[in-house]
């Protein structure tokens, strides 16, 4: 939806992890992209926050980082809760051009779910378990904040920022205010090649 922010009007796009176990469905991909797009027409900044862990099906996966990677407007991305490879990528990361991204401290940034990265990368740990239920839940756990922390993400670059959420407001602000005067020059071409 469109919102109001220090009196500047901004377009807001939110995953809502209750609906389809936390993947952004066809119908949302195809709605956040139209809004996307709407607000570069108008160079509306996009303010989106992630709180998914994947995409439900990957034609419109694809029209929306199309969106994403091909606007030129301002493009501010908060990982609220979980951001998994893909939808990291395509939605949040550098990847989706996004000018700032920012973090919760309660965030989860994963090249892979964290199950399966734990089930995966450190598999070794699990050999031997008397109970390796409650063990690989423990595992995920210990992934999640070793190594899919916002501060580990911040440490190797993917995001800039990790922001308390009481001091998100003015965050957003400031860096809407420092990219009040982006302007960007795309190559000569008459547009872009969505997939339809």
């Amino acid at each position: 939806g469109l919102a109001k922010m220090a009196g500047g009007t901004v377009g807001v796009v939110a995953s809502q992890p209750a609906v389809n176990n936390g993947v952004i469905d066809a119908d949302a991909c195809t709605k956040a992209a139209r809004m996307i797009r709407f607000c570069d027409a108008f160079a509306i900044p996009v303010l989106t926050f992630v709180n998914s862990e994947g995409f439900a099906t990957l034609k419109e996966a694809s029209k929306l980082s199309n969106a994403y990677s091909e606007a030129t407007t301002v493009k501010l991305t908060v990982v609220t809760g979980a951001a998994y490879g893909p939808l990291y990528i395509a939605v949040a990361g550098r990847g989706a051009g996004a000018d700032l991204a920012m973090a919760w401290p309660t965030a989860v940034i994963s090249a892979l779910a964290p199950e399966t990265a734990a089930a995966i990368l450190w598999s070794d740990k699990l050999k031997g378990s008397s109970n390796p239920i409650a063990d690989r839940a423990k595992l995920v756990e210990e992934y999640k904040e070793s190594e899919a922390s916002p501060f580990v993400a911040a440490a190797e670059g993917h995001i800039e920022d990790i922001v308390a959420p009481a001091e998100m407001r003015s965050k957003l602000i400031a860096a809407l205010d420092m990219l009040a005067g982006k302007r960007v020059t795309n190559l000569p071409k008459k547009h872009a090649n969505i997939q339809l």
